[in-house]
């Protein structure tokens, strides 16, 4: 038999869970070779004090494992992708492996100061960059009137059990987690009895989130540490035969988003004391890229773009809706019944009626964009995450952290296809046709914006000419209406994906 490979890692909980899963993964590839596992603790263990930002450039997390390889003490590190440094390896090579884990952040708040209202919100973490985008997130999407309160952020360091006993003891309001870790733990099935400790850290989590509210918080303005979520491997640069075993299992998509993040970063000198987050999404109609931070200069970083746009310009003449301003449209509303104990998800401000409530107990309210958490959120909502304005078929993706299934319907507009919906539509409001309030010529129209399915079947109804223009949509449901409508061949370079009215606006609208 061959010599045992052996693959290490750090001695927490979540480092032998990914230790494992990774080990799991090769063995069902190689199930003639043998792979033995091996975890020590690292200077980052040790130390619990120190805040993460002075060790920069350190490698507090790897340096230690990263010797024993180099010392042939092991032959494969198993790491979480964000903890590596940016630096040019000149012994070792790195290997993204595995689909990735969601890269979202979590904010769990207590429920007891939802209910007896604080003076003050004392959040838990140790990240510069959640630091830096917590105070002004609360802001604008905690609801009212706790929104308001002054906000403190006090360092929290260790293991993530660390960390949420630090959480339940401590008078704090919040903390800040990667959801990867809680999705990690509470989903891994220790089939082998490898981790003694495993129910009781998964208890401890769901007691945790027992006493909580959860936020998941939106990449587009709250992006997560680049590679966030993402493994990969260690090994020496001169063990091919352990490079192509790796190979095999990494997972093309996880590859290009964490080394794409990593790559931005490393424009700004990377490491954990930045306050920058990157977040990139690969989707079917191209690759979207969040950047938000400052940098160490001062340079303040905001990033919301789609690759693969086309390089096109047209006058405010040319395009639907005319002068490039929405066209108004009048709501109202409708009677409506919704099911007892129902999660709730949104699909504007308008949509969720006035004398509505939602429990947060034991409801999930869910939106479509930003724009409408904000408006939920005005109105005293606690909302636990959104579409990030991507389109609904962008999943929660919550069920572990939840504890149970989801169970959506969704409110939005009498005439909104349900065939086209991800979750049963409950109408609750009636909406007109587009208001023209200045003439136009519609075949001088060469580009048009469309926001829903049913506006794009209005509007060309009544102007047809309008169905030969180059059409731009958000992602989602609209999206695919349009695409199915205009067939094959007419939506063949005519439709393009804009991630929302006012980029699209600014991208293609001549000033």
């Amino acid at each position: 038999m061959s010599k045992p490979i052996k693959i290490g890692g750090r001695s927490s909980l979540l480092s032998r869970i990914q230790v494992h899963t990774v080990t799991y993964a090769l063995k069902e590839k190689n199930k003639d070779l043998q792979f033995d596992t091996v975890f020590r603790e690292s200077t980052g263990d040790k130390d619990l004090t120190t805040p993460l930002w002075q060790f920069a450039g350190q490698g507090i997390f790897t340096k230690d494992l990263q010797e024993d390889l180099l010392n042939h003490k092991i032959d494969i590190v198993v790491h979480s992708f964000k903890d590596m440094d940016l630096k040019e390896r000149k012994d070792t090579t790195l290997i993204p492996i595995l689909p990735r884990e969601d890269i979202r952040d979590v904010l769990l708040f207590k429920k007891n100061k939802w209910i007896n209202l604080p003076n003050e919100i004392t959040i838990l973490t140790s990240s510069p960059r959640r630091e830096y985008h917590i105070k002004e997130f609360l802001k604008n999407y905690f609801p009212s009137p706790i929104s308001q309160f002054e906000v403190k952020i006090e360092s929290v360091r260790g293991n993530i059990q660390t960390r949420l006993r630090k959480y339940l003891d401590h008078e704090s309001g919040g903390i800040l987690v990667a959801k990867a870790a809680l999705d990690r733990i509470l989903n891994f099935e220790d089939k082998e009895n490898l981790l003694p400790e495993l129910k009781e850290i998964k208890q401890l989590i769901r007691d945790t989130l027992n006493v909580s509210l959860f936020m998941v918080l939106p990449s587009s303005i709250f992006p997560s540490a680049p590679a966030q979520g993402a493994l990969c491997a260690e090994i020496r640069k001169e063990d091919k035969h352990l490079e192509l075993l790796l190979q095999n299992i990494s997972d093309p998509e996880s590859k290009l988003t964490s080394e794409e993040e990593r790559k931005i970063l490393s424009q700004y000198g990377g490491g954990c004391h930045q306050k920058i987050g990157i977040s990139v999404l690969q989707r079917d109609y191209g690759k979207i890229t969040f950047v938000r931070g400052i940098t160490e200069d001062g340079k303040i970083l905001h990033t919301k773009e789609l690759s693969e746009s086309p390089n096109l310009i047209f006058s405010k003449e040319e395009v639907w809706p005319p002068n490039a301003k929405m066209a108004a449209r009048q709501r109202e509303r409708l009677t409506y019944s919704i099911p007892k104990d129902v999660d709730v998800f949104v699909s504007r401000g308008y949509a969720f009626p006035l004398d509505l409530s939602v429990n947060p107990s034991n409801q999930i309210l869910w939106s479509a964009g930003l724009s409408t958490w904000k408006d939920l959120a005005l109105r005293g909502f606690w909302v636990n995450g959104t579409c990030d304005g991507l389109g609904e078929s962008e999943p929660p993706e919550i069920e572990s952290i939840l504890g149970r299934k989801t169970k959506f319907v969704k409110l939005t507009h009498v005439d909104s296809d349900k065939h086209s919906s991800v979750y049963p539509v409950i109408p609750t409001y009636f909406v007109s046709a587009p208001e023209i309030p200045i003439p136009f010529d519609p075949s001088k129209v060469k580009a048009a914006y469309w926001r829903s399915g049913s506006e794009f079947d209005i509007v060309t109804k009544r102007f047809p000419d309008l169905l030969n223009v180059i059409h731009f949509v958000g992602p989602g449901s609209t999206f695919r209406k349009i695409k199915h409508a205009l067939g094959e061949e007419g939506s063949k370079n005519k439709i393009f994906v804009s991630l929302s009215f006012e980029s699209w606006v600014e991208r293609y609208i001549k000033p």
